[in-house]
């Protein structure tokens, strides 16, 4: 249909279709995949589901071992293609941050019998709107046992997420969990903490959380924690209490970079915390740190994400 723009100028509207998207994605893929076979960046390309469909019927994917899909508009009804590709089977590493996945998706391929991504190792799918209920779907799976890295920060993972964690049997190769700007508190950690998972754990990143004072105290006492090394705080709710907590612990003593500015103690936590007589492997201790302004680092898209300022306002 043609479309007026002033006078008798008409311009028509096309809409490529299926097969013409497919020919340009293969004039686009083809010199990328040649120049390096096995990783795909494809971050901020405004692909869709349509395009996921293509990509992961092209020629040559099937040699791809890092696939980044960041910062596109995929919504939930691409996660069952990639998942269950065949041509994708052999891939480790996969980007899906700042997408448009609410959840269903997520929990199609935790329940799906179909699963071809058996190799992956990292999975990043922070900053879109997953809820806690289909990130608990995940954790719960069994389709995924080789994961090592998993990034599930800035979406609305909460106490049924970490309850999931407690609990969780099937990711005995997971090392590094992301939950950074989440909703877990007390009642969540303290089950979170009661798993096996937490004793094959390298790196745990609770920043920007609900935890107060005595959520670190379960953290900081709980029998875990054998492979800890990289353990952040930062942006939380605890004070002094929490602080000394984390001083005294001797649990977390493999501790190697503690990072816990932007709480609420002040000197006497601090003090409890450097001058600690367990926590003697550390390498690196973060226990001030600015507000950041910078726009890229904060998401201004999700306000309901930012910690207030005020511990009585949450």
């Amino acid at each position: 249909m043609g479309i007026i723009r002033g006078g008798d100028s008409e311009y028509e509207e096309h809409e490529p279709s299926f097969e013409e998207k497919s020919a340009e994605w293969q004039k686009t893929l083809q010199p990328l995949l040649e120049e390096e076979p096995s990783s795909l960046k494809l971050s901020g390309k405004y692909i869709s589901n349509d395009d996921v469909k293509i990509i992961c019927n092209s020629e040559g994917i099937e040699k791809v071992r890092v696939l980044d899909l960041a910062d596109n508009q995929i919504s939930d009804e691409a996660l069952p293609v990639l998942f269950e590709s065949e041509n994708l089977a052999q891939l480790e590493e996969l980007y899906l941050g700042i997408n448009f996945l609410t959840g269903q998706g997520l929990t199609d391929i935790a329940c799906s019998s179909q699963i071809k991504l058996n190799n992956l190792r990292t999975l990043v799918i922070s900053d879109n709107r997953l809820t806690d209920a289909c990130v608990a779907d995940f954790i719960r799976s069994k389709n995924f046992p080789n994961l090592e890295s998993l990034d599930v920060g800035w979406n609305e993972a909460g106490n049924e997420t970490a309850k999931a964690l407690g609990e969780a049997t099937f990711f005995s190769g997971l090392k590094t969990l992301i939950l950074e700007r989440s909703y877990i508190e007390l009642e969540g950690l303290k089950e979170m903490v009661q798993g096996g998972l937490m004793d094959q754990l390298q790196e745990l990143n609770l920043s920007a959380n609900k935890l107060k004072d005595e959520a670190v105290k379960v953290l900081a006492s709980a029998p875990k924690w054998k492979a800890l090394k990289v353990l952040r705080l930062s942006q939380n709710m605890f004070g002094d209490e929490g602080a000394k907590a984390l001083g005294n612990s001797v649990s977390l003593t493999g501790l190697t970079h503690l990072y816990a500015g932007r709480n609420y103690f002040g000197n006497e936590g601090a003090q409890a915390i450097h001058e600690s007589k367990t926590l003697t492997g550390l390498q690196t201790l973060v226990l001030k740190e600015g507000v950041e302004e910078d726009a890229g680092l904060v998401n201004y898209s999700r306000p309901e994400l930012l910690r207030p300022d005020d511990p009585n306002s949450i």
